[in-house]
């Protein structure tokens, strides 16, 4: 097993580690301890700071992964050092900025959050872009896990203690809400100094690495500005619109459902970061075919994985929103839920479409391609939430995503003359879909129909597993 499988597995566990620590927070002790406004003053926070870093990044983690392996030794050095120092500087800055400003932002924003509550958002923002960073330099040492425990085990272990201790009376919100932003930015800070290590390199007082250089690094970092903000859009925007268009409290709602929609994200995230300079690389060096390659295996993995959650999450859906405390709060969230999970199995089921048109030539070709998802995502939902509720936004992202990737499909099979697709996924669809459709008639009130209901997804996923191990 090679370095980089290695490092995909173990930020995969690192990954599902902090989503069972996650089930615990976002199942049992957010809405033990905070009321649906809290959740969505958290979960507005949470997204809003996503986007702010990602803006802010100005794109220079992009290009830090897409052009290290263009220098070496003492060029490596110093592009490295440029790019830390910009990074941490700016940090630095919007850390400060977001945190004296939160009242003045609160009341500019007109939303309903006191000044203390916003104060977070300075900590989160100036952590993510630390991370953010040391994860891409760590990606591009191929050792991911470690930035992944911290985000995912760390972050969400020290919340759960807050959340615990809300619960019990022992601190407030806004306590929690200061918990949340410093482990952040800790974490983030803790991460850009482990991947600098493993960089090796000594960092040197910032200067320029000439002006040819500079000026395609540039026009890369430029292209990576928009890129980020329309990525982390993606992430962003059905919280911000739904907040806007419906309440916050429907945004607290709203994210218990994403939460129990994203749990595929435990895999795709971890590759997401170790392809990227991979197919740097490939790019560099012309090799289409081993592109082509990856590009049909992601396809394959990260299929199996949403299907999969599909199939195990939809049809227990009343026994999982029955764990919750007071639960029928949130029933409005079971719907989104099963509209999320199908979504996520069309995005998932065109592999790793987007880390191949960013990091090599057509990565502009990939901006306006996500620029339009963007905007398909906000007309759609103008017109579907106030419709549907929380089901226009899932409806949104369905529409929007099978749009979106039959769109990048086809472009690098009209450009490269590569696509992801065989008869490993056609067989994968339809044992997904016979075990689905007789584990939902199974399911129903009472022990033996959930053991019934678990019995067959069990033999259906053991079935799957059996015929198709060696095809994927």
């Amino acid at each position: 097993m090679s370095v980089f499988q290695r490092q995909i597995i173990k930020g995969s566990l690192s990954n599902f580690a902090g989503i069972g620590l996650g089930v615990l927070n976002n199942i049992w002790i957010f809405p033990l301890a905070f009321s649906l406004e809290e959740l969505g003053i958290y979960r507005w926070v949470e997204r809003t700071a996503v986007l702010i870093a990602a803006i802010l990044l100005f794109g220079l983690h992009r290009m830090y992964v897409r052009f290290q392996s263009h220098f070496s030794e003492d060029q490596a050095s110093q592009f490295l050092s440029n790019t830390v120092f910009l990074v941490a500087c700016i940090a630095a800055i919007a850390g400060v900025v977001f945190t004296a400003f939160a009242p003045w932002l609160a009341a500019l924003l007109d939303v309903n959050f006191q000044g203390s509550q916003l104060r977070a958002l300075g900590a989160v923002v100036a952590g993510s872009m630390t991370y953010t960073l040391g994860l891409s330099i760590a990606s591009s040492a191929k050792r991911i896990s470690v930035p992944f425990f911290f985000k995912n085990v760390g972050i969400r272990f020290s919340v759960l203690i807050g959340a615990w201790m809300v619960s019990q009376g022992n601190a407030t919100f806004g306590f929690w809400m200061q918990l949340f932003a410093y482990t952040h930015l800790a974490v983030g800070i803790i991460v850009l100094i482990y991947a600098l290590k493993l960089k090796g390199i000594p960092l040197r007082w910032p200067r320029s690495l000439g002006e040819s250089m500079t000026q395609e690094l540039s026009t890369f970092a430029g292209s990576g500005i928009l890129m980020a903000v329309m990525t982390m859009s993606l992430a962003t925007i059905d919280s911000q619109m739904i907040a806007s268009l419906i309440s916050v409290e429907a945004l607290g709602v709203y994210s218990i459902a994403f939460f129990i929609g994203s749990f595929v994200d435990g895999v795709r995230r971890p590759i997401s970061q170790a392809l990227s300079p991979q197919f740097a690389n490939l790019w560099n060096e012309g090799n289409t075919d081993a592109i082509a390659k990856m590009y049909a295996r992601t396809s394959r993995v990260l299929m199996t994985v949403a299907v999969a959650s599909f199939v195990v999450i939809v049809p227990n859906i009343d026994f999982i929103f029955g764990l919750i405390p007071d639960s029928e709060r949130f029933d409005p969230a079971k719907s989104v839920v099963i509209l999320i999970l199908w979504s996520r199995v069309i995005d998932y089921s065109f592999g790793s479409n987007g880390e191949i048109l960013s990091n090599g030539p057509h990565f502009k070709w990939n901006l306006i391609a996500i620029s339009g998802l963007v905007a398909g995502i906000i007309g759609l939902n103008l017109w579907l939430i106030p419709r549907y509720g929380l089901d226009g936004a899932g409806y949104t992202l369905v529409i929007a995503y099978a749009i979106f990737n039959m769109t990048k499909a086809c472009y690098l099979w009209h450009k490269e003359r590569i696509q992801p697709f065989g008869t490993t996924q056609l067989l994968l669809l339809f044992i997904g879909a016979v075990t689905f459709t007789m584990a939902y008639s199974a399911s129903g009130e009472g022990l033996v129909a959930l053991l019934m209901t678990n019995a067959i997804i069990a033999t259906g996923l053991l079935v799957g597993f059996l015929t198709l191990r060696r095809k994927i």
